[in-house]
């Protein structure tokens, strides 16, 4: 008799729902990593489940780009009833931040509120501010002890320089906008405006916004964010100065983005210590001094930058990661001067990702590529066409006397090129022979100069532990299986081969 209840208590004890026996705050904060909609039916699998999702901290909806662009019934046959394109989505989050209210309890707000819509129009700014009015309460930080906030307003391009049908060849250099656009005024009264109490929450700590103001500029509103830290500031309507006073305001701001601003001319960031800095698309800024000695990201994507352009105060000798692309390939010498001149200004770069389709190997005779001493992983992102693409490489890696760790990011070519005549000198690349270990390669097709350039590579890297190869989507399982036994004849015998 007493073995079979020791039995019935092992029994029970191996049946025991051990994740119910979990506290509300930590269940929410695991189910606020899934889709808010799945948090949500999670109330359903038990009473015990019931209210958790009062304790999720997160809500996220988004709609997906282009989902209105044939919305034309909404828009004029139902225009009289001024009913919103985006009901969906206010529904959604309607919802959501009612249900959590009430499984709650109590008032208590989540922490993290993440919308997007496809194209806002000014029908729904009512229930965006109850939905801020309710996140952001009128209430000290001990209340609200973190608030973040990601709310974009549109999700078309931001910049269509890359688009552009101009290929960069102007003989005025400094004149390369062809960006988005300045808004006109009638098109910035529009916009979402953001509520007062916002840039004064004293618990905000992550603030992304995208397509709408602020109106800072003729107005007596304070801007007040003592805890602030990230930041991303995405095509705003408002001027460069208001936007310059709103990065001043927050006092412990360690990550800045500043994408397609185009009133921005001017930037100074030197009274905080940021860690990750990034500008994208501003094409009509001119000059950004920042405080460098903790910098631990640096990412530039835009036109090519003028000398004057980064200033970076205090820079430490090794920069933990750098991303450099273009909106347009590289087309003149003297744009690849200014490229080099920027360079230089980042040489003590461990992480590097270059966009290398914007290097073309005749201009390296103009200026050269600056020595990376300290350079230990780079990755390079582009198609590889013709033997241009492959001299531009071998002149980089010569470069690159530490390189560990080469990524290839492989994009489809518009044509179908044959072999390429790989140069002999890129046999004598020290880093290639002695140092590097680990090789990747996303989007691997096995096209002719894929496979030219893989073979040159695996056969001379004579140190490899690590092979990794991801192949493009649209490759079968046959042909997936050749080009595996290929790339594995050309390897290392004791390297290890992942294929993807």
């Amino acid at each position: 008799m007493a073995s079979r209840k020791e039995q019935k208590k092992s029994s029970s004890r191996r049946h025991r729902d051990r994740i119910s026996g979990l506290t509300d705050d930590v269940l929410g904060h695991v189910l606020s990593f899934l889709p808010t909609k799945e948090a949500a039916r999670a109330a359903a699998l038990s009473r015990r489940w019931r209210h958790v999702f009062g304790s999720v901290h997160t809500i996220s909806f988004e709609e997906t780009k282009g989902e209105r662009a044939y919305d034309w019934y909404t828009y004029y046959v139902q225009a009289l009833e001024r009913k919103s394109c985006s009901t969906k989505l206010l529904d959604d989050v309607n919802a959501a931040l009612l249900c959590h209210r009430r499984c709650a309890g109590l008032p208590v707000p989540p922490r993290s509120l993440r919308f997007a819509f496809d194209k806002w129009h000014w029908w729904d700014k009512v229930a965006v501010d109850q939905w801020l009015s309710y996140v952001a309460p009128r209430r000290h930080v001990g209340h609200l002890a973190e608030l973040h906030l990601d709310m974009c307003f549109y999700l078309g391009p931001v910049c269509t320089a890359s688009d552009s049908d101009s290929d960069g060849t102007d003989d005025d250099d400094d004149d390369d906008s062809g960006g988005a656009g300045s808004d006109s005024d009638e098109e910035t009264k529009w916009r979402y405006l953001l509520p007062p109490r916002l840039l004064s929450c004293a618990a905000l700590r992550t603030l992304c916004i995208n397509s709408c103001r602020f109106k800072l500029g003729g107005t007596t509103l304070t801007i007040d964010l003592p805890v602030l830290e990230t930041m991303r500031l995405t095509a705003l309507g408002d001027s460069g100065e208001s936007i310059q006073c709103l990065i001043s305001s927050c006092p412990r701001l360690a990550d800045l983005t500043l994408e397609a601003l185009w009133n921005l001319k001017r930037i100074s960031v030197l009274d905080k210590r940021l860690r990750r800095f990034s500008i994208r698309c501003c094409h009509d800024l001119k000059s950004a001094i920042i405080d460098a000695a903790e910098l631990k990201l640096l990412d530039y994507r835009g036109m090519v930058p003028a000398g004057s352009l980064l200033s970076l105060h205090g820079l430490p000798a090794i920069i933990p990661s750098c991303t450099i692309d273009f909106c347009r390939p590289l087309s003149k010498e003297a744009q690849f001067v200014r490229f080099r001149d920027f360079l230089d200004k980042i040489q003590g770069v461990a992480h590097l990702r270059l966009h290398h389709q914007s290097l073309e190997s005749k201009f390296f005779g103009v200026a050269g590529f600056p020595l990376f001493s300290s350079l230990t992983r780079l990755t390079l992102q582009g198609c590889i066409q013709t033997h241009h693409s492959v001299d531009a490489l071998r002149m980089v890696l010569e470069q690159t006397p530490n390189l560990e760790v080469l990524t290839l990011l492989m994009e489809r070519s518009k044509e179908e090129y044959g072999d390429i005549n790989v140069p002999a000198s890129i046999l004598s690349i020290p880093c290639l022979r002695h140092r590097v270990r680990e090789i990747a390669m996303e989007n691997y097709e096995g096209l002719k100069p894929e496979k030219s350039l893989a073979k040159l590579l695996l056969r001379n890297a004579l140190v490899l532990e690590r092979l990794h190869v991801v192949f493009a989507k649209e490759i079968k399982p046959e042909r997936k299986n050749i080009l595996e036994a290929e790339m594995g004849k050309w390897g290392v015998a004791n390297s290890e081969d992942i294929f993807v």
